[in-house]
């Protein structure tokens, strides 16, 4: 299921949600212009190994302490920011509403920090990059079906080779996601796999943002989620 725009949008300009998505497309593209593309996002990404034993790689990489923050912005392919980035873009603007430009920026922020450290907290000796801005987008789903449950979410659903557009509850596609995360992070551990990451998806970094945006949301939001509507058909 492909999530591509909410019917139950608010009269707030997601002014936040549109910068953030600006500056990850101009990393982006710093990316792709680097001459040495490997040095870029290792000087910007999240290595474990280097955060649990202080290890502070040359300049001009970022401070160790900061690579939680800094990873956020980097993507590992056009699919990797395409699909982050549409996320972003259907259920940020509801939260922004919720808490305001500024504070959206922070929580958002924070929940890819604290995602980031639990993919640290889980595997402290993997050496792999970490990158990318989902524990941050996790982190606004989570306080989306947290605030608007059952607000309607057009979405596309593959049937057969034929895309089917269907207007679907939040709670389902959001649940639907959640299940997959928790489901392949607790398979990483029974199978001791931490150090692969799942197959190169930090799983326990939407784990730990989603459960970030579930319990801080409260904290951030200075309006209170409205009525909501919800309406399901075919096209």
């Amino acid at each position: 299921m492909i999530p591509i725009g909410d019917t139950n949008r608010k009269g707030l300009f997601p002014i936040a949600v549109y910068a953030i998505v600006a500056v990850n497309v101009a990393v982006f593209l710093k990316e792709l212009a680097a001459l040495d593309a490997d040095a870029f996002i290792n000087g910007l990404a999240l290595i474990p190994y280097n955060v649990t034993h202080a290890i502070q790689l040359d300049p001009p990489s970022a401070p160790t302490l900061l690579t939680p923050l800094t990873s956020q912005f980097l993507h590992g392919g056009f699919l990797h920011i395409f699909f982050n980035m549409l996320f972003l873009a259907v259920f940020g603007p509801e939260v922004e509403h919720l808490t305001g430009h500024l504070r959206f920026v922070a929580f958002y922020l924070l929940c890819g920090v604290i995602g980031g450290l639990a993919q640290v907290a889980v595997t402290p000796d993997s050496h792999i990059p970490s990158v990318g801005a989902s524990g941050a987008i996790a982190g606004v789903l989570g306080a989306y079906i947290l605030s608007f449950p059952t607000n309607s979410i057009r979405t596309v659903v593959p049937v057969g080779c034929f895309p089917v557009l269907l207007q679907l509850p939040a709670a389902l596609i959001i649940g639907l996601w959640a299940i997959v995360q928790f489901v392949h992070g607790y398979g990483a551990i029974s199978t001791r796999v931490l150090s692969e990451q799942g197959g190169g998806i930090a799983y326990f970094a939407h784990i730990g943002g989603f459960l970030a945006g579930v319990f801080l949301i409260g904290l951030f939001r200075t309006r209170v989620p409205g009525p909501p509507r919800f309406g399901y058909r075919r096209r």
